[in-house]
């Protein structure tokens, strides 16, 4: 599935559905995709093309940017129903509860893809107190300290 701003809802009613994120099998990334959607739920796998290249060839895949990880738009209720999806392992917690991504975010990532934005998602970890500087992007050269750890 496609986001963009024209078709991802803002504005929700109290019992509103909110983006989570779910880790899944190595690979299994467009598997699961396509399970959520056959079972009607909306999700959201941002996908990027990458050169690779082989001994003798090269070839634009397109992949995950954010590899073993979808985005699943539902209510909190149903994130159990959705953790029997094959292949699916569990979701991200934030102090102990599911971890809601602001629908602003979803937008932001799809956007920057859509506009084929250069980036690139660091799995570098960093330590609580530590000094970080923004490389790239409307923000750098933005410093700004690690407060907590996720």
């Amino acid at each position: 599935m496609t986001v963009e701003k024209d078709n991802v809802d803002i504005v929700g009613s109290k019992e509103e559905s909110n983006w989570y994120v779910f880790y899944v099998n190595a690979k299994h990334e467009r598997k699961v995709e396509k399970l959520l959607i056959r079972d009607g739920y909306e999700c959201y796998l941002p996908l990027v093309t990458t050169l690779k290249q082989w001994k003798h060839r090269k070839k634009h895949v397109e992949e995950p940017l954010f590899k073993s990880y979808i985005f699943i738009r539902i209510k909190k209720n149903q994130i159990y129903d959705v953790l029997q999806t094959p292949s699916l392992i569990t979701y991200i917690r934030f102090n102990g509860e599911p971890a809601v991504v602001p629908n602003e975010q979803i937008l932001l990532i799809a956007e920057l893809i859509k506009n084929k934005t250069k980036f690139t998602v660091s799995t570098e970890k960093v330590k609580v107190g530590e000094l970080l500087t923004l490389k790239t992007g409307p923000f750098e050269g933005y410093k700004g300290v690690v407060e907590i750890e996720m």
